[in-house]
């Protein structure tokens, strides 16, 4: 009887948000084939996610491994995640984001220095931090480290194309390094979608939304200031602007939408547990993001129906159809995004025949016989990547 290889899966918290559910639905869809550990740091939401898990995945929480940077933790964490490789070894250690990413590459790193058989390391960023997120000097840093890190690394796992061109560009890694797998998402209608009248809004009135951290990266200040502009455009023209999601910028946000004069026309939901329910309520889908590795929500509004304007950034442009199922404009630019809202704001025909070829679009077959975008499809393309580079692992064929 063959002993399965063992999976090690690396991530730095299980909080709301594509990377956690990514990493647990792989962890959870691995479970059959291989042995599966998952390690992780603290967070409040966590136990809704390890609650998606079967028994037999064995999940770790390594008290300080954490987000932030802290010198003192985060040698204390590789430390842990070191001990952890010892008693686990494994055959693979998969890491994700960028703080897991670094502290567990290098723990594997050091792992590998002794290993009776050094374990193989593939790394997902699920998203790069080359633009959008710091200034000039913080982000070289970003980038030196991570050209340092991709020595520790076999192989990287890119969400999108436009992430993987990037990154490779970028000097992270070389071509060769680099596959595609996206992130998979669940394409199942909410069990309780909100209408408009959940969200005390009038039937008659047209809902632009988006589903949001309130943080910089997520360009949601671009949304209201194209918003004003749809207002001068159409002042007769009942819609309403719906931010769904909470953060830092919350209370600025607010006072923007005041200083723009649409306050009364900007409904902020706060956070969420249940924000993928909200969709149903909207008619136009909007990430507005200045860096997005994917994007899980334009496709989640996709498949209900909703056209969807995305700026284009890194792999946004990657999950519509041009001019068929939405439409791509620059990032940062309020008049563009006021420009391609304008043409579905004004004509209830195109809004569906969009809607519908958005739907067919994300629920479309790939050769996995499953959607496109779906979870299904995404543990498949990781499975036989896994079972590739482990069969070339094991007779000496890695690069």
């Amino acid at each position: 009887m063959s002993v399965k290889p063992h999976i090690v899966h690396i991530i730095t918290r299980l909080e709301p948000g594509g990377s956690s559910r990514n990493t647990v639905d792989s962890c959870a869809a691995q479970a059959g084939d291989y042995d599966v550990t998952l390690i992780s740091g603290p967070h409040p939401d966590a136990a809704s996610l390890l609650g998606l898990l079967p028994p037999e995945v064995k999940h770790i929480e390594i008290p300080d491994l954490q987000r932030e940077i802290c010198a003192a933790k985060d040698r204390r964490a590789m430390r842990a995640i070191k001990r952890e490789l010892d008693a686990l070894r494994p055959d693979l250690v998969h890491t994700h984001t960028s703080k897991a990413g670094a502290l567990g590459r290098l723990a594997a790193a050091l792992y590998n220095l002794k290993a009776e058989r050094r374990t193989l390391v593939v790394h997902t960023p699920h998203g790069h931090l080359l633009y959008g997120y710091y200034g000039a000097l913080r982000t070289l840093v970003f980038k030196l480290a991570e050209r340092f890190l991709a020595r520790f690394t076999d192989y990287f796992i890119a969400l999108t194309p436009g992430e993987m061109d990037e990154s490779s560009a970028a000097g992270i890694g070389t071509p060769g390094q680099w596959r595609v797998i996206h992130s998979g998402v669940d394409f199942a209608p909410p069990a309780a979608p909100a209408g408009k009248k959940d969200l005390g809004i009038p039937e008659g009135e047209i809902t632009i939304g988006t589903i949001a951290r309130l943080e910089p990266v997520k360009g949601v200040e671009y949304l209201l200031r194209a918003a004003a502009l749809l207002k001068e455009q159409f002042p007769a023209a009942p819609f309403r602007t719906v931010i769904i999601g909470g953060g830092a910028l919350e209370e600025s946000l607010r006072r923007l939408a005041e200083d723009l004069g649409i306050a009364d026309r900007v409904l902020f939901t706060g956070f969420r547990h249940d924000a993928a329910a909200l969709l149903p309520a909207l008619d136009i889908y909007v990430q507005p993001s200045l860096n997005e590795a994917m994007g899980r929500a334009p496709l989640e509004a996709q498949a209900l129906g909703i056209p969807a304007v995305v700026s284009s950034v890194c792999g946004l442009p990657a999950v519509i159809r041009e001019g068929e199922t939405g439409y791509a404009v620059p990032p940062a630019d309020p008049a563009a995004l006021a420009e391609a809202l304008a043409k579905l704001l004004a004509s209830p025909e195109l809004r569906a025949s969009m809607g519908a070829a958005a739907r067919e679009w994300a629920l479309a077959k790939d050769e996995t016989g499953f959607a496109r975008f779906g979870a299904e499809s995404m543990n498949i393309r990781l499975k036989k990547f896994y079972n590739e580079i482990l069969g070339n692992h094991r007779v000496g064929g890695l690069p």
